[in-house]
């Protein structure tokens, strides 16, 4: 499960603030803003990789809503702990 979870962490937190997927972000954001803000939100997205991740790799929960869920939950919690740790920010 921990595996699962740091593999859906990873993904989410590349996508959303990783420097070899800016263009990505900033094209998705010209398509339409929904979509911009879909790849820029943590929250957001780590519900999408989770039910992607469920129904490509392997269920946690056997269902992939759950699983999405779990990786939004799971996403930001680790987010927030490392936003808080890494970059001393606090508003986290």
């Amino acid at each position: 499960m921990i595996e699962w979870i740091l593999v859906s962490f990873g993904i989410t937190f590349a996508i959303t603030h990783g420097k070899i997927f800016k263009t990505f972000r900033e094209k998705a954001a010209d398509l339409h803003p929904l979509l911009g803000d879909l790849v820029c939100c943590p929250l957001c997205l780590g519900f999408w990789t989770g039910s992607l991740l469920s129904l490509t790799w392997k269920s946690i929960t056997g269902n992939f809503l759950l699983d999405g869920f779990l990786s939004l939950s799971s996403c930001w919690l680790l987010y927030a702990i490392s936003w808080a740790l890494a970059l001393h920010d606090e508003r986290v």
